[in-house]
């Protein structure tokens, strides 16, 4: 699979087959995004650019999908260090904005808890999503 951006990091859920690739933008003009494939590799939706379906990502860095496709991105910038929510119908929103220094790796627990490392704080943080 072949895109027009800069592909950074994938993440994939074992029960649906749903991808999530992040997009870091490049020097001409294309912004970050993540992109969720479906196991067909045809891309369903992009979330992270229009601010009327959510958060606009300003640099994602880790990210998770979970079995219900909600996208879970680790989004930092210089006016905001977040973990964004963008559920598989509806708006995102973000979910953690407050305390965070730098997230950047994701990963979802089975009891609908996330955990987030916390670069800059030197730390492990775990939160409920579900």
């Amino acid at each position: 699979l072949c895109l027009s951006s800069v592909p950074y990091l994938v993440a994939a859920c074992l029960t649906t087959g749903l991808m999530a690739v992040s997009e870091r933008g490049n020097e001409t003009g294309r912004v970050p995004c993540i992109r969720v494939l479906e196991p067909g590799w045809n891309t369903i939706r992009i979330v992270g650019v229009c601010s009327g379906l959510g958060p606009v990502l300003s640099c994602p860095w880790g990210l998770c999908i979970d079995g219900d496709g909600d996208v879970l991105v680790a989004d930092w910038g210089k006016q905001h260090h977040r973990v964004v929510l963008y559920p598989s119908k509806g708006v995102g929103w973000p979910l953690v904005h407050e305390n965070l220094s730098s997230p950047r790796g994701l990963a979802l627990l089975p009891d609908g808890h996330i955990v987030v490392s916390d670069s800059m704080n030197h730390c492990i943080k775990i939160y409920r999503y579900k």
